[in-house]
């Protein structure tokens, strides 16, 4: 594990599990008799014992016991209780609830549990056929009771199925329920029992019949070319209202459809090869009375059957486990005709020594076969015939497992592209205890030859290794691995970071093969690399996910990977929090936008499979910083990729004819003639050029959006670069929507042309695009984006105020130039509750804040808040934890001139590493080796890290992405007390080859990579053994956190290398290394600046005393914590985003410009300390942001 999040995903070999399943609760399925189906929702409430029965398993044998009840209940008079004790059941036995179900149609099934020592659970559904299907499901550590949701019976990650149809799917109705508590499954394993309550058993029926569906007329909405774009539907409705968007987020085409009959086909014409989403809403006279949402993607003419199937690209999949072969023809429609799945040898090998091939070849291999789809076949796992189902290391095993490799690479010889032996073997995958290189290697020694005899020309891959951050896979290589290998397996993940940590990594593997190979490559084989979308901590946007499978399949082109296989094809769940869910292409077959359609990741791959078929490269120019550009060879002539880590836009000098074509194959042709100069806007997705180019230079082009607020016009900026022009030029830039703006730019000038684009109707991300042009040619296409929220809004977050005291911090925001009242500010936290404000005045471009004191909450807490402004309703809601004030971390406030040399910080509050870190080095030496002092500091702009770092021999060897494998620092910033946020940023800074380097792997939505407006400093000192680090990162960067809330967690860990790869770190705060967990993180609060001596003035006149009023405020300059630099100034350029307010509805954290929690208290109303304040919000620098908050 390493200090840089995992480099892998924990996968599990589920079809092992069902296996094991099958065999401890062989004949437990007790059936009942199938009747009617019940209706959309039963309730399955516990109330009694009664209809329930148990059984219990000791490991050997079951047998009936009654079933218990508990009068803990979640609610009504009893919840089922599931008691286990080893003492009866011994450590391999189980205790198990079930009862009839007469006929219950059940497509998810939801449940509140309460339990003692248990983190999961198994959830047994009998179907009409007789099918036992069981799920594995995590039960979060709580002390009180807990809603769980089964999403699907068939459909979840740890599930199995036998008996009856033994199909894997469902067939419904259910007949038994059934819950089981293993002993496996005890959180302390060295406590012997363990108690599961279960209560409000709900089940969940599909919906009845909508008064809209939309349909499917090809294979997840996947189109080619000749086929319509098509999309049935059914409806009660007159007319349908749709909208498609880009993979930009803007609007490209819109219309409206007249309803005949009820049923028909939505038709959409006129788009380009892209990845679309599609929004329809059905309309009854004024009424809408249906709404569906969907996505598509119409691709390039599919590339040849023969060529695609022995190209570079593939995905790995899961045929071989549940899924449906339905999305197998995606794979040769998008370009990559090659999958990789599994063969289990406990199902094909169930009589020793007799193989029966039946049962891989319907689920997947005939019908690969009939599309040309090439199989990559993993040889796996256990079988119970030998060792137990344990990875084999007797000589019985390995033999009868060599001899079930060569069976089936000799039946599969000639359609499959290779043999893999095993699966992440060190990662002891499917069951595997024996996870020593030594046991790999020999059985490697022994399948290897046996696949060769069987089936000469079939390539043979391994190591079966997954953490490329250990010694195992070079273990293997000292052990004689390469001599047994066709190919090396590798699985490169360093999501969610960036593609770009890809070349270091082909680089250090290769490498170290030619170490162990008599100085020779092998091909390299990468069968698994992915990244997951989502809503969990480490999961990326759609968009970063497309631009990553993209520069994936440049950068394996460019070190000549043999193979890549994408991981993977489709979602494996439909839960966004859980990454293993995420990582396809495809979306789930139980999706609400529709089985298997596709996210943008499918057609960037398919873009980028196209335009690299037959590629070479040739070259990488490296001649502006963070920008990728490689050059290729190609059937159709010279290609070139380029991207940048930061955006930026750059210019290129053309000749001929030249294709633009962008990440998801929309292609302009432009007849450059001797020479036109064209602009390309660079992100995080590659743009392929196909003919004569120049080398690229630095423009100043750009068009950049102000933030946005639903109503009204969106303010934009656009800048034209002509000071390579040697004539004034005009300029046209024409948006999708029909806004068409101009501008003529003398010779050798750039000017900037400020305009507006339509006003937004909703709130969220808003993109334009537009195509600049310059006297009807095509030059390129100008994107930007921004963040749309209401003018008017309410936020909330866990602050210290100016006395030291934990509040939560309401603020209620007005973004207009118009006045306002808030009518009442009231609160909800806990079981306590009251009204911070009535009546108040709020100005135009100001906000009001209430402080809510937190002193007596004792663990986590949730809250709500309601404002009524002008007769609107704002709501707010989240959860604050306890927060020691005393106990954190002192942050003062000081600037740091970020030059290397260390500021003079005596008396400033540090960080001694010696005394109060957590030192996880390796054979570590003394503080001479590592150790160090470490100040956080602040000021109105930045937030600070300095560090004099002791360091006895200073070794990074890497770059970006990829710092935490040598001498670093590590850091995180999370908005709020510790455990409150669920996405936070996660920084590294490093002294590279390169200068020093500050990365960000975590952020709230910013995304990974090089961090806009920061400023690093990092200055090495042989002689003395150490390293000076300074750091600034602007509060605009920090998503949400805010200054003048006077509080935020982190932890920081100091990575340690000493020429042998990483040995380990020194760690203040937990939550970055062993696991990603803002719990484990430590609070940190910001000191107000101290105050000058005042300057004695003459005794002023008194005045008449009165009541106060409150009196607005300016708010700071932009740059403060109040505000952030107008979108488009050098503070922030160009992407529209200010430092945000705080939470949406259901967050936490910290809003807008506001108060400075380092002001005055006041009282209120009721005994509720409120600070109530008005700030004036500077125009054209405030940017209302909904970030998601942290919620317990």
């Amino acid at each position: 594990m390493s200090g840089h999040p995992p480099p892998f995903p924990r996968r599990r070999a589920r079809r092992a599990l069902a296996v094991i399943a099958t065999a401890a609760l062989a004949g437990v399925a007790l059936l009942a008799p199938a009747t009617a189906a019940s209706a959309a929702t039963t309730d399955l409430g516990v109330e009694s014992a009664d209809g329930w029965s148990g059984v219990s398993f000791d490991g050997t044998t079951g047998s009936g016991v009654p079933a218990a009840v508990s009068a803990d209940s979640h609610s009504g008079a009893a919840a089922l209780a599931i008691d286990l004790d080893t003492a009866a059941v011994t450590d391999a036995g189980w205790e198990m609830a079930y009862r009839p179900l007469s006929g219950v149609e059940v497509d998810s099934l939801s449940f509140w549990v309460k339990t003692v020592n248990v983190s999961s659970l198994g959830v047994q559904l009998v179907d009409s056929t007789g099918q036992t299907h069981q799920t594995f499901l995590p039960v979060p550590a709580s002390d009180g009771w807990q809603e769980i949701t089964l999403a699907s019976p068939a459909g979840e990650e740890q599930h199995g199925s036998w008996g009856g149809a033994a199909d894997g799917v469902w067939h419904g109705p259910a007949q038994q329920l059934g819950f089981v508590l293993n002993a496996f499954a005890r959180t302390d394993t060295s406590v012997p029992t363990a108690t599961l309550l279960v209560d409000d058993i709900v089940a969940h029926a599909a919906d009845q019949a909508s008064s809209f569906t939309l349909g499917q007329s090809t294979v997840g909405n996947v189109f080619t070319p000749g086929e319509p774009t098509a999309f049935p539907y059914t409806t009660t409705a007159d007319r349908l209202d749709w909208r498609v968007t880009d993979a930009s987020g803007a609007v490209v085409s819109s219309g409206e459809h007249q309803v005949a009959g009820g049923t028909g086909s939505l038709d959409i014409d006129g788009l380009d090869l892209g990845w679309y989403a599609l929004a329809v809403d059905a309309w009854e006279g004024d009424t809408v009375i249906g709404h569906q949402e969907t996505t598509f993607a119409r691709l390039a003419e599919p590339l040849p059957s023969d060529e695609s199937a022995e190209g570079r690209f593939a995905a790995a999949t899961h045929y071989g486990q549940s899924w449906s072969p339905d999305s197998m023809q995606l794979l040769a429609e998008g370009g990559f005709a090659q999958l990789r799945d599994e063969v289990y040898w406990s199902e094909v090998e169930t009589e020793p020594g007799v193989y029966d091939w039946a049962r891989p070849r319907a689920e997947f291999l005939d019908q690969a076969d009939d599309l040309g789809v090439a199989p990559l076949l993993l040889a796996g796992y256990g079988n119970p015939l030998y060792d137990s189902g344990n990875g084999p290391v007797s000589d019985e095993a390995v033999a009868a497992y060599s001899s079930y490799a060569a069976a089936m690479a000799s039946e599969f010889q000639g359609s499959a592209s290779g043999i893999e032996l095993w699966n992440e073997w060190d990662l002891g995958l499917g069951g595997n205890t024996n996870v020593s290189a030594a046991d790999y290697v020999n059985l490697l020694k022994s399948a290897s030859p046996a696949v060769k005899a069987a089936a000469p020309g079939l390539p043979v891959i391994g190591p079966a290794v997954a953490d490329l951050n250990t010694s195992w896979l070079e273990d293997t290589f000292a052990l004689g691995a390469l001599d047994y290998v066709d190919g090396i397996v590798l699985h490169p993940y360093s999501y969610p970071a960036g593609a770009e940590a890809l070349a270091d990594r082909l680089e250090q593997v290769d490498a170290l093969v030619r170490e162990y190979n008599d100085g020779q490559s092998k091909p390299m084989w990468i069968t698994e690399h992915g990244w997951p979308t989502g809503t969990n901590a480490r999961a990326v946007s759609e968009a970063s996910q497309a631009a990553n499978v993209a520069k994936s399949a440049l950068i394996a082109t460019m070190d000549g990977v043999e193979r890549y296989y994408y991981y993977d094809f489709v979602n494996d769940g439909t839960d966004p929090a859980e990454t293993e869910n995420n990582f396809g292409l495809l979306h789930h077959p139980d999706d609400a936008l529709g089985a298997f359609t596709p996210k943008p990741g499918y057609v960037a791959y398919s873009t980028a499979a196209h335009q690299l078929a037959g590629a070479n490269f040739t070259d990488r120019d490296k001649s502006i910083a963070d920008v990728w550009n490689l050059g290729f060879t190609t059937p159709g002539g010279p290609l070139r990729a380029l991207w940048s880590l930061s955006p930026q836009v750059v210019s290129v000098e053309a000749t001929g004819t030249v294709t633009i074509t962008d990440a998801y194959g929309a292609a302009h042709t432009v007849e450059a003639g001797d020479g036109a100069e064209l602009t390309l806007d660079l992100g995080e997705a590659p743009v392929y050029l196909s003919g004569d180019i120049s080398a690229p230079v630095s423009s100043a082009t750009s068009l950049t959006l102000d933030a946005a607020f639903v109503g009204a016009p969106v303010s934009a900026h656009w800048t034209m670069d002509n000071t390579a022009g040697a004539t004034e030029t005009a300029f046209t830039l024409a948006f999708t929507d029909g806004t068409e703006v101009s501008q003529t730019v003398a010779a050798g000038e750039q000017a900037t042309l400020d305009f507006e684009l339509p006003a937004p109707t909703a709130t969220g991300d808003y993109s334009v695009s537009g195509s600049l042009t310059k006297g009807g040619s095509y030059l390129g296409t100008l994107s930007a984006s921004t963040t749309v929220s209401e003018a008017l809004q309410l936020s909330g977050g866990h602050a210290i105020d100016a006395d030291g005291a934990s509040v939560l911090r309401l603020r209620v925001s007005n973004a207009s130039p118009e006045a306002t009242t808030v009518s009442e500010l009231s609160y909800t936290l806990g079981d306590a509750s009251g009204v911070l404000v009535t009546d108040g005045a709020l100005a135009g471009a100001s906000e009001l804040v209430a402080d809510v004191p937190l002193a007596d909450i004792a663990d986590a807490t949730g809250w709500t808040a309601l404002a009524t402004v002008d007769g609107r309703e704002l709501t707010a809601s989240g959860s604050v934890r306890p927060l020691d004030v005393g106990a954190a971390a002192e942050v003062a406030h000081r600037t740091i001139d970020v030059d290397g040399v260390l500021d003079d910080l005596e008396g400033v509050p540090s960080i001694d590493l010696e005394a109060v870190g957590d030192d996880q080095t390796v054979d570590s030496t003394g503080p001479a080796d590592l150790s160090g002092t470490v100040w956080y500091t602040w000021d109105d702009d930045n937030l600070y890290l300095s560090a004099d770092i002791a360091d006895d021999v200073h070794d990074q060897p890497s770059s970006g992405s990829t710092i935490w494998q040598g001498d670093s620092i590590q850091f995180t910033v999370a908005d709020g007390a510790p455990g409150e946020a669920t996405t936070w940023n996660e920084f590294g800074v490093a002294l590279t080859a390169d200068g020093p380097q500050l990365y960000r792997w975590l952020s709230v939505g910013e995304g990974a990579g090089t961090v806009t407006g920061s400023q690093v400093q990092i200055t090495r000192d042989d002689d003395t053994g150490r390293t000076v680090y300074e750091v600034a990162v602007p509060w605009q960067r920090l998503g949400g956190v805010r200054a003048d809330s006077a509080l935020f967690s982190g932890s920081l860990l100091v990575n340690e290398a000493d020429g042998s790869g990483r040995a380990g770190y020194i760690a203040w705060g937990g939550g970055i290394a062993a696991e990603k967990d803002s719990a484990q993180f430590n609070a940190l609060r910001l000191l107000a600046a101290e105050e000058p001596e005042p300057t004695p003035e003459p005794t002023p006149t008194p005045e008449p005393t009165g009541t106060p009023t409150p009196t607005p405020t300016d708010t700071p300059a932009p740059g403060t914590p109040g505000g952030t630099p107008a979108p488009g100034t050098p503070g922030a350029p160009g992407n529209g985003n200010g430092d945000g307010t705080g939470g949406s509805a259901d967050g936490t954290g910290g809003g807008s410009a506001g108060a400075s929690a380092l002001g005055e208290t006041g009282n209120a109303a009721a005994g509720v300390l409120a600070v109530v304040a008005f700030l004036l919000l500077g125009a054209g620098a405030f940017a209302l942001v909904r970030h998601r908050r942290a919620e317990s």
